[in-house]
């Protein structure tokens, strides 16, 4: 039975040396509080955090068909880290209409002179308002339409910010002639008032499916660009941008030799930038078959603004997600896939070698389909959120459902400063208590990986002992 006060344990010490354990080292863990109960059937891709004026929350979209026992959560859902609570959003919510809906992508952005989130991929509506097809806008209170006027099946598979020549703009990619009756076929940009093209709006061709899966800004010296990659065959009319290509602010060029598909799928699926010391360089996942002129074959390519370089091993199926994150013993890059077993569908890159991270996930079961994936990674609070289609993450194995965190410790500085407030009060006592009547595993002080008598005890001797 959980205790549901402190008081009766302030008189009893916890042995030095495993209040010492607690104060003195962190070691990262899954923890599986935010996938429980987690997805009924389907997969999470993309989260994002975000304050509506009532609190912080994390938003997690997909192909759901619902937080377990939530109403209202397919393809999006709202979890609240405080309360560990679930909820929809938005009453109605979003409608994916009688073919089966998605998102790819959430971020905050300014839309008629007010941020609210917005959110993109394949939907027929949100919340009954009209013309919000595969692309909306949240206040916190209401769905607001963008004027996209994207007719079905048009999708969008991925947005970001930058300022490519017209100020800062959210930029999107994906797969349509138009947009907001702008010609801008496949890649175009929101000022927060209208859609305008990037550049000429010529956008991509191609002969199978042609698509824009990944935007990304990247300063390579010479001034910030765009870079765009995907399912294509060139984009903006040049020649050597296959699949990948850099808009300068002017035009479209290739990136180096340029990208050589060997199956009609071959794809660019994600992009970051991270600094492996080096200094800043893009960081290209790949779908299968893919190569660049005489570099060796890999999953993850590396331009550093003059050349390409092979980054890790190969280990097939399809790169999902790269982010970069600090667990604590510094910035690293991580990885995330489908049909990558190999790897555990989530890795970090560890002396140029791609390693599952702590077990990684499982194969089976998933929450949908044969074997499991990994296909959207989020840093929130210090922490890596992972969403995909698997039950089972870890050694010792932890049950979730599509979606789990890992906990990191860059930001454990003084561990009894439950609130973050700079000062020790009964304040993180309550903290404290909250965390561990919801079963989150942060408050494991004494880490044991289990929750019990012994870490009210670990946490009142750290708070005795106080902060330096």
């Amino acid at each position: 039975m959980k205790p549901h006060t402190t008081m009766f344990v302030s008189a009893m010490v916890l042995p030095a040396a495993l209040t010492a354990n607690a104060l003195a080292q962190c070691d990262p863990f899954w923890d599986g509080q935010v996938g429980n109960p987690g997805i009924s059937s389907g997969y999470v891709q993309p989260m994002m955090n975000w304050d509506d004026g009532t609190g912080e929350r994390l938003y997690v979209g997909g192909s759901f068909n619902g937080i377990t026992g939530v109403a209202g959560t397919t393809i999006l859902a709202q979890w609240d880290r405080d309360t560990d609570t679930w909820s929809r959003v938005g009453t109605p919510a979003l409608s994916t209409g009688s073919t089966n809906g998605f998102l790819t992508s959430i971020m905050p952005f300014e839309v008629f002179g007010e941020e609210r989130l917005v959110v993109a991929g394949f939907f027929a509506s949100a919340g009954g308002v009209a013309d919000t097809r595969s692309i909306a806008a949240w206040s916190g209170q209401e769905w607001v339409s963008m004027n996209a006027a994207l007719p079905a099946p048009q999708s969008i598979w991925s947005m970001t910010t930058g300022d490519v020549g017209d100020g800062e703009n959210l930029i999107i990619g994906g797969a349509w002639p138009t947009i907001g009756g702008v010609a801008a076929a496949d890649i175009a940009q929101w000022d927060g008032d209208e859609w305008l093209p990037v550049g000429d709006g010529t956008g991509i061709v191609g002969t199978f499916s042609p698509t824009v899966f990944a935007v990304e800004m990247f300063d390579d010296g010479n001034g910030p660009a765009l870079y765009a990659g995907g399912r294509f065959d060139s984009i903006g009319g040049a020649p050597g941008t296959s699949m990948l290509g850099r808009f300068d602010g002017t035009s479209w060029e290739a990136v180096g030799p340029g990208l050589i598909s060997s199956t009609p799928v071959s794809q660019v699926a994600a992009m970051t930038v991270f600094d492996d010391g080096a200094g800043p360089a893009l960081y290209v996942g790949m779908g299968s078959g893919v190569r660049i002129s005489g570099v060796p074959f890999a999953s993850v390519y590396k331009w550093d603004g003059a050349s390409w370089s092979a980054v890790g091993q190969e280990f097939g199926g399809r790169v999902t997600d790269l982010q970069v994150w600090d667990d604590g013993s510094g910035p690293a890059l991580y990885v995330a896939g489908t049909a990558v077993p190999d790897i555990g569908y989530v890795a970090r890159l560890v002396d140029d070698q791609w390693v599952p991270v702590d077990g990684g996930i499982a194969s089976q079961p998933a929450t949908s389909g044969t074997f499991a994936s990994a296909f959207g990674l989020h840093v929130w609070e210090g922490d890596l959120y992972v969403g995909g289609n698997f039950t089972l993450v870890g050694d010792p194995a932890v049950d979730v459902r599509g979606i789990v965190r890992r906990h990191g410790c860059a930001g454990d500085t003084c561990y009894p400063d439950f609130d973050e407030d700079g000062s020790l009060t009964i304040f993180d006592f309550l903290g404290f208590q909250n965390a561990f009547d919801a079963g989150d595993l942060i408050a494991d002080c004494d880490e044991d990986g289990s929750l019990t008598i012994f870490d009210f005890l670990c946490f009142q001797n750290a708070f005795d002992a106080g902060c330096e």
